[in-house]
C-alpha cells in the first residue's frame, strides 16, 4: 500500500480587526441580554410558585423550586462567563489572531510525506474571509 486516507484537525483562526470585535461584542451583547430575561422570568416563576403554594403540595412546590434555582444557577453561570468572554474581546488587540475553532478533513498520506506538515494546518479567516491556509 503507498497511500492511505486519514482524518486531520484544522485550526480556524480569526486575525481580530474592529468589524470582528464589534460582531463578536454585538452577539454576546445579545447573548447575555436573552441570558438576563431567561433568569428574571425564572425568578418571576419561582414567585408565582412560592404565592400559590399551599400546605397539600408542599414537597411538590419544594421539588419545583430547587429545579428552578437549579436552572437559574446555570444560567448565572453562562451569564458570567459571557461577561468574562465580553471583556476578554475588548482587550482584543488588532490585528493579532485566535483560535475560533477545529474543523476535520480528509486528506490522502503517501509514503514519502512529512507527517508534521500534513497534521499542522491551520486555516486564517479575516472578517468572514478565508485569507490563508498554512501547513
Amino acid at each position: 500500500m503507498d497511500s492511505i486516507t486519514l482524518q486531520c484537525p484544522i485550526t480556524v483562526k480569526a486575525r481580530v480587526t474592529e468589524k470582528f470585535k464589534t460582531n463578536m461584542s454585538n452577539n454576546l451583547t445579545h447573548q447575555i441580554e436573552k441570558i438576563t430575561a431567561e433568569i428574571a422570568h425564572i425568578d418571576k416563576d419561582q414567585k408565582k410558585a412560592l404565592a400559590d403554594q399551599n400546605g397539600e403540595n408542599a414537597q411538590q412546590i419544594s421539588m419545583l423550586l430547587q429545579s428552578m434555582e437549579g436552572e437559574k444557577q446555570k444560567r448565572l453561570a453562562m451569564l458570567n462567563d459571557m461577561q468574562k468572554r465580553l471583556s476578554e474581546i475588548e482587550e482584543m488587540s488588532i490585528g493579532s489572531e485566535i483560535v475560533l475553532d477545529t474543523l476535520t478533513r480528509l486528506f490522502e498520506v503517501k509514503v514519502g510525506d512529512t507527517m508534521p506538515e500534513v497534521m499542522n494546518t491551520e486555516m486564517l479567516i479575516e472578517d468572514g474571509k478565508i485569507i490563508e491556509i498554512r501547513e
